[in-house]
């Protein structure tokens, strides 16, 4: 059985090589990353730029649809479309709505343009629900409302 002292001089050794080979002569060297690969050409968008699928605009019209109520009772209603573009934050959040074109002059028209305003910016429905990096394809969107229906395009 070897002495204790032994066995402590045997790890003091192994601890000291250790420390050697720790001690770098040299600096340490490091392979360059490569290039990132350039896009392929005559196709696709910008980062961030993409459309939206038909299951995410669905589904940011369900949101917005939340917070939409016209009043059912108003006549001819069917026939009136409301358009708007939105600026909308980093998180999804519509900061800004503007009408595609000059508002409604007409009074049904003007409650339905309303209407479809307060509900984009409406704190119940916001942020909308995006995908990462989908804030510029939200807010290239046209938001189009009628009392039939929210859509986006």
């Amino acid at each position: 059985m070897p002495r204790p002292e032994e066995r402590s001089q045997s790890v003091l050794n192994t601890l000291e090589r250790l420390r050697q080979q720790q001690q770098q002569q040299q600096p340490p060297t490091a392979r360059p990353n490569p290039a990132p690969a350039a896009p392929a050409p005559g196709g696709g968008a910008p980062a961030g730029a993409g459309q939206l699928t038909a299951a995410e605009r669905a589904g940011i019209a369900e949101r917005i649809g939340e917070c939409w109520a016209v009043d059912a009772g108003a006549p001819n209603l069917r026939d009136i479309v409301v358009e708007f573009r939105i600026e909308a934050d980093a998180q999804g959040v519509v900061r800004r709505v503007m009408p595609v074109g000059a508002p409604p002059a007409d009074p049904r028209a003007r409650m339905v343009f309303e209407a479809a305003r307060r509900a984009l910016l409406d704190a119940r429905c916001n942020p909308l629900p995006i995908p990462r990096g989908g804030v510029a394809a939200l807010n290239a969107a046209t938001y189009r409302f009628n009392p039939r229906e929210i859509g986006l395009r």
